[in-house]
């Protein structure tokens, strides 16, 4: 781990600077390797006495940096290492969504932009594993009454999405993806479960057509094809967004919205 030095206070620098230049340097310690995934912070009382703080000052600092999804706080034993670059983009992201009132729909626009991207590149970068994902994850929508809970069905929905991102090989891409994905379906599904899991079963599976004309030009290996085809699936969904007020209206700062985001997050692995 490299080394601090002395904190300086100068004028007009107070604890709130001193402790955004600590998450930092730490930051950019994990980031870089100089501390290990895996590894064991210093001490609270170590750590205080290289960065010439109070005990507090650390605490808060390892407090962001466990929300920030870089290290994790094991009760009796520590903070750990824990270099989650997709929970640390999941909170950022989750973050700027909800300061910026960012509704449902412009979700899904970038969503829509990104999606057509990645069944383009799956259209040329898929493999045979990749295809046979996609094809069984649109068995599994098939027969989305054998989807008998929320969960299940989002998963299911999520999987087949899913399964283009990872036919892309776009590192970058599946994450951001991957999370709006997971924040669409189930902001839609959670924030408006009273209204049955039939009607949502019978929701996703008038979607099955899309479905299998994405599966089918990737599988024929043609980009253009398959870029329309997603694109034609993301408006077909934004469509009936537009058709229902409830999730048009939808923000991700509405106290629901926040709640399964934030449940989201926690359960994350």
């Amino acid at each position: 781990m490299s080394s601090y030095g002395r904190t300086e206070r100068r004028p007009g620098t107070g604890v709130r600077k001193v402790t955004d230049e600590i998450i930092e340097q730490l930051r950019q310690d994990i980031t870089m390797g100089r501390l290990a995934v895996g590894a064991r912070l210093p001490s609270e009382r170590d750590l205080a006495a290289q960065f010439r703080v109070s005990q507090p000052t650390i605490r808060e600092v390892i407090r962001v940096l466990d929300a920030m999804g870089l290290v994790e706080v094991r009760h009796g034993s520590g903070a750990w290492v824990r270099g989650d670059a997709a929970l640390f983009l999941r909170a950022s992201l989750e973050s700027v969504l909800q300061l910026g009132q960012v509704g449902l729909l412009e979700v899904l626009d970038v969503r829509g932009v990104l999606g057509r991207s990645s069944a383009a590149l799956a259209a040329t970068a898929a493999t045979g594993e990749d295809i046979a994902r996609l094809e069984a994850a649109y068995e599994r929508l098939e027969d989305t009454a054998a989807l008998r809970t929320f969960e299940e069905l989002i998963e299911a929905i999520a999987g087949l999405q899913i399964a283009v991102c990872l036919a892309a090989h776009n590192p970058l891409q599946l994450v951001i993806e991957q999370i709006l994905i997971e924040l669409l379906l189930n902001l839609q599904i959670h924030a408006l479960r009273q209204r049955g899991l039939r009607s949502w079963q019978r929701r996703a599976a008038g979607f099955q057509p899309d479905r299998r004309d994405i599966v089918d030009a990737i599988r024929e290996r043609d980009p253009v094809r398959a870029g329309v085809a997603m694109s034609a699936y993301l408006e077909h969904q934004r469509e009936l967004f537009l058709a229902d007020k409830d999730l048009a209206a939808l923000r991700l700062s509405d106290p629901r919205a926040v709640q399964v985001a934030t449940q989201l997050r926690l359960a994350a692995p």
